[in-house]
């Protein structure tokens, strides 16, 4: 925010640092779980609901991120959704789950895709999407141990235990996503590495300097 005590001269000279979310599924997951306190993950008047839909939250919010990966073909526009993005969706779905006797899957539905999440959201195909894409995780079915998210088999939410049973899960997940689990072919996998490549690309041609060398060479 603007201030008449801070030099603006720091700032100049500053440099900005920024968290990246980390690479895959995997890590996101990972992240989001070693982020948590043992005492809170356990509390809980519904703790099989509770664990079931964090961990189904935990993995929407990873499959939304990486998605970004695939250009167009993930987000009409590329979305920074964020960690507190998260943490207040996990924060009303604790509270739904203990203050409400059956649990209110349109009223958790509607605060993550159309509020938490949804509010920066502002292509209308990407709300339909979003919204799609957190029925696969925010639904009845995903109470039960056998439902699956993709036809890859390692891909399900672990039966009740401690947290450290859930960060083990995911460390023994493939380090490489399937493209099923994010409801694209496997073509899309393509169009994510040309994507990838014309980045890196772009970033080293941007270092190079732009001044002629000796005798009339150029440093390219």
């Amino acid at each position: 925010m603007p201030s008449n005590v801070f030099p603006p001269t720091i700032l100049m000279k500053g440099l900005k640092m920024t968290f990246e979310p980390p690479r895959g599924i995997k890590n996101n997951l990972l992240r989001s779980f070693l982020s948590q306190d043992n005492k809170k993950f356990e509390d809980s008047k519904k703790p099989h609901e509770w664990k079931k839909l964090f961990f189904g939250l935990a993995f929407f919010h990873a499959l939304i991120l990486e998605r970004r990966k695939y250009g167009p073909l993930g987000w009409n526009i590329p979305y920074e959704f964020t960690t507190p993005d998260f943490t207040i969706s996990y924060s009303q779905l604790k509270m739904f789950l203990d203050e409400y006797e059956e649990i209110p899957w349109d009223a958790l539905n509607y605060m993550v895709a159309e509020a938490n999440y949804g509010g920066r959201v502002t292509d209308p195909k990407d709300r339909r999407l979003i919204k799609v894409l957190l029925k696969d995780f925010y639904s009845p079915p995903i109470l039960n141990d056998e439902y699956r998210f993709s036809t890859a088999t390692s891909y399900y939410v672990p039966t009740d235990g401690p947290l450290e049973s859930y960060k083990q899960y995911i460390r023994d997940l493939p380090l490489n996503d399937p493209t099923d689990i994010f409801g694209l072919h496997s073509n899309a996998e393509i169009s994510s590495a040309i994507i990838e490549t014309n980045f890196i690309c772009t970033t080293i041609l941007s270092l190079l300097p732009r001044t002629s060398g000796a005798a009339g060479l150029t440093p390219e």
